[in-house]
């Protein structure tokens, strides 16, 4: 259970941010290994996210409208940082076997891990700084 400060604290060092970011790469790694597991699955369509818009979204940096909700039970209406990433999928052309460019999503997969990874770490330095502060060590 988080208090009002724990949660001014994890604010103010980024931890939210690091956190939308770190699920995004997660869900978009899922997209791209279930693409690469249907490489050979005929009609299959690729699928994936606009993962600077869901990112911009999910931290709230949007010029779209956004509902304001009074209750948990509320659903987030327009561009709601709590809002689901929207999953795009790729039209089959005529001719192919399915949507799936095998080299671009192993492209994709690669960065999207060095992306992970990279914030991943930042995130850790975070919590090192934090924890040297609680301590003084």
């Amino acid at each position: 259970m988080e208090n009002k400060l724990t949660q001014m604290i994890f604010s103010k060092v980024g931890v939210p941010q690091y956190r939308n970011f770190l699920n995004l790469t997660s869900l978009r790694h899922k997209l791209i290994s279930s693409n690469v597991a249907n490489v050979s699955t005929p009609g299959y369509e690729s699928q994936g996210i606009d993962f600077q818009k869901e990112i911009q979204r999910a931290n709230g940096n949007t010029s779209h409208l956004v509902g304001y909700t009074t209750d948990a039970g509320h659903l987030p209406l327009g561009q709601h940082p709590q809002k689901s990433p929207r999953v795009h999928s790729t039209n089959v052309e005529v001719g192919e076997m399915n949507s799936v460019d095998i080299d671009q999503e192993v492209t994709r997969m690669a960065e999207n891990e060095l992306m992970f990874t990279v914030a991943a770490r930042l995130l850790q330095k975070k919590f090192d700084g934090l924890r040297k502060a609680i301590t003084s060590r």
